[in-house]
């Protein structure tokens, strides 16, 4: 295909979505509109700074359940869900009816072959060890007191912080941080302190923000052109690769830390 070719498909699909916007889209509309070839492609294009809300309405006006059209043979079509029954029928009561599959695991690549990726038996185990850790009466009391220790000497004197000096704060990021520091300690047993008065960035932190994103783009993007990026280490699948690396990285060092301390002599 011609530079001149490829310009003037630009400008169509350009052309197409300004017109679709101001002629099709109503301000109480919100619902996707399925268009021939393209399908509802161009809409969500539309509201891709605003997704996450975005779908919150679209699920309210759809009775918490809706499937979207992507393009014609993109592979782009979703059945999107929060419906408490549908979820448990999925998730739970006919789990075994409901494979991944490669197309899934290709999208979170990123998690390797843990228990958002796996499918049928390897499901099953993880799902009995992961069950049997967290059910664990020591776990629960380390959870406990983990939640508790780090309210108390994080997230309120925090707050009080920002409160005494007038600091406008995002509490987003605060809770995010407070969660993210949580889980770490819980999982590794060393605390990243994210959550402090100079809310300094973890790289960690920033690795699982890239990957969401980025998974995100794979959802919305076909399947071909995502996968080409993904080679050339282009865009958000470049910072895919650089937060898979990050993980590789930061995980090792919390295992060999891990080891060491356990082979340090007691007393």
């Amino acid at each position: 295909m011609s530079p001149i070719t490829l310009v003037g498909v630009f400008i169509f699909i350009l052309c197409f979505l300004i017109f679709d916007y101001f002629l099709f889209k109503k301000p109480h509309d919100r619902i996707l509109r399925n268009w021939p070839v393209i399908g509802m492609l161009p809409g969500l294009i539309m509201v891709l700074h605003r997704v996450y809300n975005f779908t919150v309405e679209l699920l309210e006006n759809t009775d918490l359940t809706f499937q979207f059209k992507g393009p014609w043979f993109a592979g782009m079509d979703m059945l999107l869900t929060a419906d408490p029954a549908n979820i448990h029928h999925i998730l739970s009561s006919n789990f075994s009816n409901y494979i991944k599959g490669p197309g899934f695991q290709d999208v979170f690549d990123v998690f390797g072959n843990g228990i958002i990726t796996t499918d049928s038996e390897l499901w099953k185990s993880l799902r009995k060890s992961y069950q049997a850790m967290i059910h664990h009466q020591r776990f629960q009391r380390f959870s406990e007191s983990t939640l508790a220790r780090k309210l108390k000497d994080g997230l309120i004197p925090l707050l009080d912080h920002f409160a005494e000096e007038g600091t406008p704060v995002d509490l987003q990021d605060v809770f995010g941080r407070y969660t993210f520091d949580t889980i770490l300690i819980l999982i590794t047993g060393s605390d990243p302190k994210s959550l402090s008065t100079e809310m300094h960035e973890d790289e960690f932190a920033k690795a699982l923000d890239d990957v969401g994103e980025g998974i995100l783009y794979r959802h919305v993007k076909p399947r071909f052109l995502w996968k080409l990026h993904n080679w050339m280490g282009f865009g958000q699948e470049k910072k895919m690769v650089q937060a898979n690396a990050t993980f590789d990285r930061v995980c090792a060092k919390y295992i060999s830390d891990k080891r060491d301390e356990i082979r340090r002599p007691q007393g």
